[in-house]
């Protein structure tokens, strides 16, 4: 017999219970425990919104509780306005979008903009690429050295071991090294992002990326490998770190500290700009670091650690931070009042704060370093600004406020060392991206208010127009930006790297025989350019104007490659005949950028140049001031500086010979006068030196001769006389021991004493 199943009507079972439904939501820093009893056929929708001090919306979150809650939507008109229902998954969308536009606005189009490629930039992959093949060692010996020698001065430190990975992976390229520098600085606008998520606990954290994607002084600058880019990246960690410490984090404190160094070892002015920070967040938050100070002191003492590698160095290269501020011109060095000093020091600083300088169009920067027409922040960002300053001063009881205005009151005083520049002063777009974020933010609070049911068009409008903004940039400068500045030689773009050495690699794969002389004058360091394109380089560098002095082998195969002035010098002289141009290199404007040129010797070559020398050994006479005395200067011919640099008390000017050697100079005094000695600042060649005295009549009083042996840098020779006589003029030889002529002498400075 089969059990059948009981009918309704006689059934016994239960009628069905309500379920039990709990969950765990996290809004803002809030978490919410939920538990609902509900019955079988019942749904309930929950909506959380956090706000802020003020009743400003924070962060939102929805669920449904109860059947069918996790049915997915129909179409897309359903789908957008889930997403848009729960904020926080649409702010983390559009900030890794962001982060996407960010990224493709600095890699399409790299090697193309900014136009030049220069020692500054290849010199981080040579020095790396040196590092790996010397065992870890940098050129003075030392195994991970703190900072590495730049040509005639130790000033890059962690942009080197940046490219390390790059260069051991990819090899030597404009793209690997300049990319390289680009996820550096992607990391740095992350980091803006996040302050304005986990700090400030703003909605549209995505902003900030955006906002600082547009800076145009940070979109030309984030597309070089700079060391400029790098420090401001981890400045922007610094940053982060030190606000999540005060915000509660306060083991965020070793992170912040560590980002400090980082942004500290990679450039010379951010020296300046992160001691400065430190010091203005230790005062302004002084009462928070005593309630914590175990983590204070345990983070005074990862300082001390992490300040070793600068103590390393500072004791094997004591005078090396003087040695930087006199290649840089820094005022600091000149003999001036200390009052003076600080008086120079408050006119730079306040000039790297004045909006002038940079909202508009400036005159202060190289046109290499800025965007034609625009200032080094972008104008229409100015009111914006203002209004996230406004938000600061009205919140300036809340530390992270307060660390934005005292970013901001950091950022100049590294440049105001020795003058104002972008690139020493541009760890400002970090607080400046942060600042106009803020304000965009209240902007958009104010809108909503009033315009809620455009608030989706309103967000997805504001993140369309940002995002146009970079993609904007990007097309100005690939199209528009080769044509700002068309003096594209030593004093403009020093444009060409990639082009001229792409044309020579084409001439040798197609005759290797051709012996080319390619000119070095169009660029700083072009020898440095040279070698990151070719190792070992298979062509000379060399001017024409070598050519014009001294008679040298031109064989048939040799090929030159000079400047248009250059060629126009080559054109207008009477030395060389049969002068045929192969090629021409067009610059961006369609001139000609580089003239690849065959040419040989007029048959008399030999007797012009003797007649030309014969004239040149003459002496130049000149009258020039001695302090405030007058004197007369006779000179061998010079082709740099002029006499009266030798009396300017300026260390750092100096004259040369154009190919005299010894350079001679007789300096005649208007009356006699006792002197005891006679000090030369001579060049770091091997010198020969040779004084004569002579009194009113004419009669040699002494004749003293001194050598100095090689050395590093510019220093003093000084002639001691055995007692003060009574001298009318003096005549001085300065010679490069170990050179014959042509040659060039150089001397900075006569003192009479």
């Amino acid at each position: 017999m089969t059990e059948q199943p009981p009918s309704p009507a006689n059934s016994n079972s239960e009628p069905p219970k309500p379920t039990v439904e709990e969950t765990t939501l996290q809004v803002g820093e809030a978490r919410l425990h939920l538990r609902a009893q509900l019955p079988p056929d019942v749904r309930l929708q929950v909506r959380v919104q956090a706000l802020t001090a003020d009743d400003q919306p924070q962060d939102e979150h929805s669920i449904t509780l109860g059947e069918g809650r996790f049915t997915p939507p129909l179409n897309w008109r359903s789908r957008l306005s889930t997403w848009f229902s729960q904020p926080a998954q649409l702010a983390a969308a559009l900030f890794w979008a962001s982060l996407l536009v960010y990224l493709l606005t600095r890699l399409i189009g790299l090697e193309r903009y900014p136009i030049f490629f220069f020692t500054d930039e290849a010199i981080q992959t040579l020095l790396a690429q040196d590092f790996l093949r010397d065992g870890f060692r940098g050129y003075d010996g030392f195994l991970f050295p703190t900072y590495f020698f730049n040509s005639y001065q130790y000033n890059l430190g962690v942009s080197v071991y940046w490219q390390v990975i790059p260069t051991l992976l990819f090899g030597r390229s404009i793209f690997v090294t300049r990319a390289a520098c680009v996820l550096a600085t992607l990391l740095g606008a992350a980091y803006v992002g996040l302050i304005l998520r986990d700090v400030f606990h703003i909605r549209h954290y995505w902003l900030g990326v955006l906002i600082l994607g547009i800076t145009p002084a940070w979109f030309l600058h984030s597309r070089t490998a700079f060391e400029t880019a790098l420090a401001v990246s981890f400045y922007a960690g610094f940053l982060y770190y030190y606000m999540l410490y005060r915000s509660g984090m306060t083991k965020a404190l070793y992170a912040s500290a560590g980002m400090a160094a980082l942004s500290f070892y990679s450039y010379s002015p951010a020296r300046m700009v992160v001691l400065v920070t430190a010091l203005f967040l230790f005062l302004s938050d002084f009462n928070y670091h005593k309630q914590h100070r175990d983590v204070v002191l345990r983070t005074v003492g990862l300082c001390l650690l992490l300040a070793v590698p600068m103590l390393r160095f500072q004791i094997h290269h004591p005078e090396e931070n003087v040695q930087h501020l006199r290649q840089l011109g820094s005022y600091w060095i000149e003999n001036r009042p200390l009052q003076e000093k600080l008086a120079r020091y408050g006119r730079e600083y306040l000039r790297g704060l004045n909006p002038g300088y940079w909202f508009l169009p400036n005159e202060v920067d190289m046109s290499r370093h800025k965007m034609d027409g625009l200032g080094n922040l972008l104008r229409p960002t100015l009111p914006l600004l203002l209004l996230g300053m406004a938000v600061c001063l009205k919140n300036l009881r809340s530390s992270p406020h307060r660390a934005l205005l005292l970013a901001v009151l950091a950022a100049p005083s590294g440049a105001a060392l020795v003058a104002l520049g972008i690139t020493r002063a541009l760890n400002m777009v970090i607080p400046a991206a942060l600042l106009t974020a803020l304000g965009a933010v209240a902007l958009l609070n104010w809108l909503q208010n009033r315009w809620q049911k455009a608030w989706p068009g309103l967000v997805l409008g504001t993140f369309v127009l940002l995002a146009g903004g970079n993609f904007w940039l990007l097309r100005t400068a690939l199209v528009d930006g080769p044509l700002w500045d068309t003096d594209y030689g030593l004093n403009g773009m020093q444009y060409g790297a990639r082009q001229v050495f792409a044309a020579i690699d084409n001439i040798l794969k197609y005759d290797p025989q051709t012996r080319i002389v390619l000119s070095p004058t169009w660029a700083n360091g072009t020898d440095i350019v040279a070698r990151f394109f070719f190792e070992p380089t298979p062509f000379e560098l060399g001017s024409i104007d070598g050519y014009l002095l001294e008679h040298k082998d031109i064989s048939s195969d040799t090929l030159f490659i000079m400047t248009p002035d250059e060629y126009k010098k080559t054109l207008e002289t009477n030395k060389f005949t049969d002068v045929r141009v192969e090629k021409t290199l067009p610059a961006p404007n369609g001139q000609p950028a580089f003239y690849f040129i065959r040419l040989r010797y007029v048959d008399n070559i030999d007797a012009l140049l003797e007649e030309e020398r014969a004239a040149r050994r003459l002496l130049q006479e000149t009258s020039v001031y001695m302090g405030s005395t007058p004197v007369t200067v006779r000179h061998s011919y010079l082709d740099m500086g002029e006499a009266a640099m030798l009396f300017d008390g300026n260390k750092d000017s100096l004259i040369r010979t154009l190919e005299a050697n010894p350079l001679r100079l007789e300096i005649v005094l208007p009356d006699e006068r006792f002197i005891s000695s006679v000090i030369l600042r001579i060049g770091g060649t091997h010198t020969t030196a040779h004084l004569e005295l002579f009194d009113a009549q004419g009669k040699q009083l002494q004749s003293l001769q001194r050598v100095a042996l090689e050395e590093p840098q510019p220093h003093d020779l000084e002639f001691v006389l055995n007692k003060p006589v009574k001298v009318k003029e003096l005549k001085i030889d300065v010679s490069n021991t170990y050179d014959l002529e042509p040659a060039h002498v150089h001397l900075w400075e006569v003192t009479l004493k």
